[in-house]
């Protein structure tokens, strides 16, 4: 049986404790854990709330994701570097905390839209060098995840990506595949990398715009997710990362299928956050039912 979370930043709004409620009555298995949830976030230096958390979590087959925004760990700015290799130390402290096996972090990019030099380069695998390390002291296992394609990423190509993990050979650095980043490139992923992928982001693309519903994607992800999971064996957590952002006011009543026959998605004008819980609730089940149709339980 496959194993389907979700990602926490869809219920962004919300408390820890009130989300995991609802992954729980959703029957969801996995959860990914973002630390920059707000309520979280703002708690963060709380040892008494963080520690509380415990109980609440350990219910999960738990991946926790590592802090990103206004993050670069290839930046060098040194500051900024200091920073995100800081906050990566912090989360596999959390990770440990919380019994999570897995560690998403982000590959570092060049801040401008060019190709990274070496410079970004050295900072990445110096990230990499002391998150390493510490991953290994606490036995968590760093799981790189693929960004989208744009020139001034790092890892964002399957050779890429093979070349950082063959570099470190490390049983404490593997990846996070996500489909969406990839769009029609994710079986050369699935083919080239499927021993290394430990963990699963999934969402759908739309006019080549990701973490929309999966139901709705104008990229067909079935033919790797089922090669991944019946072939090569896959068995941890497939995460669904959507985006409330991507939702219009009308959701519940007008299918997406509708509005992706316009020449355009609506204008952001036009949409509004998707706020209602039990709406987010409703969006949920129906990605889980369609994934896991998709793949076959």
């Amino acid at each position: 049986m496959i194993k389907i979370g979700c990602s926490t930043l869809f219920f962004w709004e919300y408390p820890i404790e009130e989300i995991a409620d609802i992954f729980q009555d959703l029957g969801l298995r996995c959860m990914e854990f973002f630390p920059e949830n707000p309520d979280f976030w703002k708690k963060r230096d709380s040892l008494d709330y963080v520690n509380s958390l415990k109980d609440v979590l350990s219910k999960f087959c738990l991946t926790v994701h590592a802090p990103y925004i206004e993050l670069n760990p290839s930046s060098i700015n040194p500051y900024i570097q200091k920073a995100s290799i800081m906050e990566t130390l912090w989360a596999i402290e959390l990770a440990n905390l919380y019994g999570a096996k897995y560690l998403t972090i982000h590959p570092g990019k060049r801040p401008t839209s060019r190709a990274p030099t070496e410079d970004e380069y050295i900072k990445f695998y110096e990230y990499l060098d002391i998150s390493l390390k510490y991953a290994e002291e606490k036995n968590i296992i760093l799981c790189l995840e693929n960004p989208r394609k744009k020139v001034n990423n790092i890892c964002y190509s399957v050779e890429e990506m093979k070349s950082v993990l063959e570099k470190f050979n490390s049983k404490n650095l593997k990846m996070t595949l996500d489909f969406a980043h990839v769009r029609e490139n994710s079986s050369n992923f699935v083919d080239e990398l499927h021993e290394q992928i430990k963990n699963v982001h999934i969402s759908g693309v739309i006019d080549n715009k990701d973490h929309y519903p999966l139901r709705y994607s104008m990229v067909d992800f079935s033919e790797p997710l089922k090669k991944l999971v019946h072939e090569y064996g896959y068995k941890n957590c497939i995460n669904l990362e959507l985006n409330d952002l991507n939702y219009n006011k009308e959701l519940s009543n007008q299918p997406f299928k509708k509005r992706l026959n316009r020449k355009r998605w609506p204008t952001l004008e036009s949409k509004t956050f998707l706020k209602a819980r039990d709406e987010k609730i409703s969006e949920v089940i129906k990605e889980i039912e369609y994934l896991e149709e998709l793949i076959g339980k």
